[in-house]
């Protein structure tokens, strides 16, 4: 297939997006099955190709979903992309989801319900996750998940706990959804 004719091929797929809601949210989420990262705190679509992130970046922004366009430094080279607007989340969710995918599917119905400001009184949160590692060591993932907050307000409470001589870090879990060090780490009371 030439050149020539790939481009055109793109642009029928990206003006039928354009032209149409119910294929460009089906665009998306496709993409947010296939490259999406749906993580603690945030959900991404960032490819290497900056043309395609481009592209799917245009058809977000057309509904309103996209924050700007980006690109961040992965090893030893660049990938380019965006992330949802968390005021969007539920509103992508109610269209595309439940997604196949079961802990990404959890994460995202946990990001999508989220409300800002505090859900439970001062003190209830942090008392229901030491209740729940005492039970058994679990991932902030698990917690954030269980105890309805957001990851970076699990971690403060976690570290508080520490700090109090309340839990501590067991280890690892190898299974972990992500990766990454801080949301791998098992925890449980001391």
């Amino acid at each position: 297939m030439s050149e020539n004719k790939a481009q055109n091929e793109e642009c029928k797929i990206l003006k039928l997006a354009l032209d149409n809601r119910q294929i460009a949210v089906a665009v998306l989420g496709q993409a947010l099955m296939d490259e999406g990262g749906i993580g603690s705190q945030s959900i991404t679509i960032y490819y290497t190709n900056k043309d395609e992130a481009m592209h799917l970046w245009r058809i977000a922004n057309s509904l309103g979903y996209a924050n700007p366009f980006g690109k961040k430094k992965h090893r030893n080279h660049l990938h380019y992309g965006f992330s949802i607007k968390a005021s969007k989340r539920k509103e992508l969710y109610d269209q595309i989801g439940p997604l196949p995918n079961v802990v990404k599917e959890k994460v995202f119905r946990h990001l999508a319900s989220r409300q800002q400001g505090p859900i439970n009184k001062k003190g209830v949160s942090k008392s229901l996750i030491l209740q729940s590692i005492k039970n058994e060591p679990k991932t902030v993932l698990d917690l954030m998940l269980e105890v309805n907050l957001g990851a970076s307000t699990t971690r403060r409470y976690l570290n508080s706990l520490k700090l109090e001589g309340l839990a501590m870090i067991e280890g690892r879990y190898k299974h972990a959804f992500q990766k990454s060090r801080r949301t791998s780490y098992l925890w449980k009371a001391t």
